[in-house]
This record gives structure tokens, sequence and C-alpha cells, in this order.
């Protein structure tokens, strides 16, 4: 390889690195501020939790429309992705994962496919008919931005369009810890219920409260909000993940470019030591011929 040619891979190489650097700082930035929407949310997430534990008789009794197993003829099934790349193995994990879930409930019914995220909508568009999907919605997912998408989940179970409804998202652990994960969203599951209790600070009281007007009016009012909560969660979940993944992709590839950096700079050296050792037994050999 010739010198002038690892002189032009060596500038390209620290561009690449300067940006990959570049986008690892600012994605660890916006999974820290979607992080503290996390926070901000975990009062509400404490109060819902304590009227729902107050409820549990009612909830093991199913006594919500929401609750209710109906035939199923129609399922809908919600993918998050992302709506960019550059990160890492995140869209195709989660795509894989709603691939295997699609393919489990086309034994049960007719399943229609909600994507959320470019990534998710041109990955189904491919091979299936798309009839509604979101995307665009912003980096940080504001309640008011995801309640548009609860409001058309709810509204399509209440009205019976499909029987149950599915959500794929990527769950977040850790900054090294993302698992896609798939939820039955309706019928409400008390799996589903008694995992948020769990996860929230909810007393766990065994108090009987007579109810009024009836418990199927009030969890009537009360399922829809935690519904449209756990869209929030789950959305911001799937984001928080993707920040989190691309920040450790554009790690991975600042780490690669160094590398690569090192070895050019290594044959950068070698071939500027021979060049000058060739110079100086041109200048010898002439030398010599002249004397």
């Amino acid at each position: 390889m010739e010198l002038k040619e690892v002189k032009a891979k060596i500038g390209s190489v620290k561009n690449i690195s300067d940006i990959t650097g570049a986008l690892e700082t600012f994605s660890a930035l916006k999974m820290k501020k979607t992080q503290k929407r996390f926070s901000k949310s975990k009062p509400f997430a404490e109060e819902m939790a304590k009227m729902l534990n107050n409820m549990k008789k009612a909830l093991r009794e199913g006594k919500s429309v929401f609750l209710e197993e109906r035939p199923v003829t129609d399922i809908l099934v919600c993918v998050i992705a992302s709506d960019r790349g550059f990160c890492g193995s995140f869209n195709s994990n989660a795509l894989r994962l709603a691939d295997k879930t699609i393919a489990e409930l086309r034994k049960e019914g007719n399943v229609e496919i909600l994507p959320i995220g470019k990534k998710t909508v041109s990955h189904y568009l491919k091979n299936e008919k798309i009839r509604y999907s979101f995307s665009g919605v912003g980096d940080y997912w504001r309640f008011s931005q995801t309640k548009e998408i609860s409001d058309f989940l709810i509204s399509s179970f209440l009205s019976n369009k499909y029987q149950k409804i599915y959500i794929v998202y990527t769950h977040f652990y850790s900054s090294f810890i993302q698992k896609p994960t798939a939820i039955q969203l309706f019928p409400v599951r008390n799996e589903t219920i008694e995992e948020f209790l769990q996860g929230s600070a909810g007393e766990d009281v065994n108090k009987e409260y007579i109810l009024e007007p009836s418990p199927e009016v009030i969890l009537d009012e009360i399922i829809p909000v935690f519904v449209q909560y756990l869209i929030y969660q789950f959305i911001l979940s799937a984001n928080t993940s993707e920040h989190s993944a691309r920040m450790m992709a554009m790690r991975n590839a600042s780490d690669n470019a160094k590398g690569l950096l090192e070895n050019l700079r290594l044959a950068y050296n070698k071939a500027r030591q021979a060049q000058i050792t060739s110079e100086v037994s041109e200048i010898s050999s002439t030398k010599e011929a002249m004397g």
C-alpha cells in the first residue's frame, strides 16, 4: 500500500471515529432523558397500583369489559421498533420476536399488524397489508403523543374490531441488557396487572371496599387509564432501549476505528521508513556513481 493511500485511509477512519464518538455521546444523553421520564411517572404508577390493589376481588372476578374473553376472529399485533438505524441488532431482535409471535397467533385467527417506527413500517410493507401505522412521534414520546396510539387500541377493542390485541416492544433493564417482549394487551390479563403491582410501590391491603356505583363501572373507568399508562411505559422503554443500543453500537464502532487507526499508523510508519531507506539508498548509489 502506497504512503499517500495509507494517509488518505487514516483521515477517513479518523473522521468516522469522530462521528461515532459524537453519536455515542448524543445517544447517552437521550437515554438519560428517557430514564428521567420513567422517574417522573413513578408517583402516578404508585397511585394506580394502590387503586388496583384495592380492587383485586373485582379484577379476579373479571368484572370489566376489558377483561372479557371473546371468541377470536381478528387479532391486532402492535410492533414497536425505531425510526432510525445505527442501533446494532435492536430492530432485528424486536422484529424477529414479532414475526414469531405473529406466526403463532395466525393459528388462532386473522392477524393484522400495527407498526410503530419507520423501520417497522418498511419491514412489514414488503409482505403485509398495513392499514394503520405510526412513526416520527419524536425522541422522548410524551404521554400526549402515545395517547393517540392507546386511544386507537382501546376503541378498536371496545368496538370488537379485534378480540385480542398484543404489543411487541423492547424492555429496558439496563444500559447493557434490553430484551424484546410480547404482551397481551387486551383482554387485560391478571398476570399483567400482578406484574405491574409487583413493579410499583402499591400497598398490598386486605380490606373489603363497598364500591359505588359498581365494580364494573369503576373498573371500566380505571382500566383504560391503566392501559394508556402501560402503552406509554412500553414505548418509553423501547425508546430508551434504542438509545442504549445505539450508544453501545457507536462505542463498538469507535473502538474498532481506533484499532484500525493503530494498524494504519503502523503501516504508515513502515511505508514511510521504507521510503526513507529507499531515498537514502538512491542518494548513496548516485554518490558512488559520480565518484
